[in-house]
């Protein structure tokens, strides 16, 4: 069992996040409020995420928690989110809020592919 770590940062109107281990409730919500302290630093601008999902486990507790079904981000002037994956079916649990809100969503195995996708959407890691 690897311990959950995440990291949040903002470049070029980018909120990077990197989220890796065995994720828990706490380390989902202590995530989720720091993601969202960051994205209100850029919410008046257009905006895009970029999440390193490699390495991150959700156990099904995580997966059927309440919060996972009700929690809204504010996705104000939000113009992309780019997933960095190990598969294409991790994160497939949250995927709904960001189709939901009709955010452009991209999922990938590769850094570089990650990179050009966010490019050609007018944003740069």
């Amino acid at each position: 069992m690897t311990k959950p770590t995440y990291t949040l940062e903002l470049t070029n109107n980018i909120v990077v996040a990197k989220i890796l281990g065995d994720w828990n409730i706490q380390a989902d919500i202590g995530y989720l409020t720091i993601l969202d302290e960051t994205i209100s630093r850029v919410r008046n601008d257009r905006w895009a995420l970029f999440a390193d999902l490699r390495g991150w486990r959700v156990s099904e507790e995580v997966v059927n928690f309440k919060h996972n079904l009700t929690i809204e981000l504010t996705r104000k002037n939000q113009q992309a989110e780019c997933w960095l994956v190990d598969n294409m079916d991790q994160g497939k649990h949250i995927q709904h809020h960001i189709e939901n809100a009709g955010v452009p969503l991209y999922k990938c195995v590769s850094r570089q592919d990650a990179e050009k996708w966010l490019m050609q959407n007018g944003f740069y890691l």
